[in-house]
């Protein structure tokens, strides 16, 4: 796999974050990535805005193989939403690395994955993480300290 740099929000943000994680080009379908990347199916994640009323949208990040867990009240924001709020198209939307800050939650069956993808921004580009520094970079509460200071 060819290692390509992130767009430039999320490179900014990596940096800033001080984190190493690097961005993979995998030119493949769908169909083949899990075997590409040498992982099973539930260890690629997407991340799915979620509006929710009278609050800032939410960043739900879930195996792809499932859907977006989300309240009764909250709802889950169109394609044309998800690009105009992130900056990113919804296929391709990462777990940080937006315009603004914003929450993040993680699906539970994460956090027990040997390693897992994410996606990086930009069409067919994946990062790999560990769950924990999945945890660390999506930590609202830390990076909006560290960001207002």
């Amino acid at each position: 796999m060819k290692t390509i740099n992130p767009p430039l929000g999320l490179l900014e943000y990596l940096e800033r974050v001080g984190s190493n994680a690097k961005l993979y080009a995998v030119p493949v379908e769908r169909d083949n990535l899990a075997l590409e990347l040498g992982c099973e199916e539930s260890h690629i994640l997407q991340a799915t805005l979620v509006l929710r009323p009278e609050a800032a949208p939410r960043i739900g990040v879930h195996p792809w193989t499932s859907a977006c867990v989300h309240g009764s009240h909250e709802r889950v924001a169109s394609p044309a939403q998800t690009l105009l709020l992130t900056g990113y198209p919804c296929a391709w939307l990462p777990p940080f690395g937006h315009p603004h800050l914003l929450e993040v939650s993680l699906d539970p069956s994460i956090l027990v994955m040997p390693c897992v993808w994410v996606p990086g921004g930009i069409a067919q580009s994946w990062m790999a993480l560990e769950p924990s520094e999945l945890v660390a970079l999506t930590d609202h509460t830390r990076w909006s300290q560290v960001f207002a200071a």
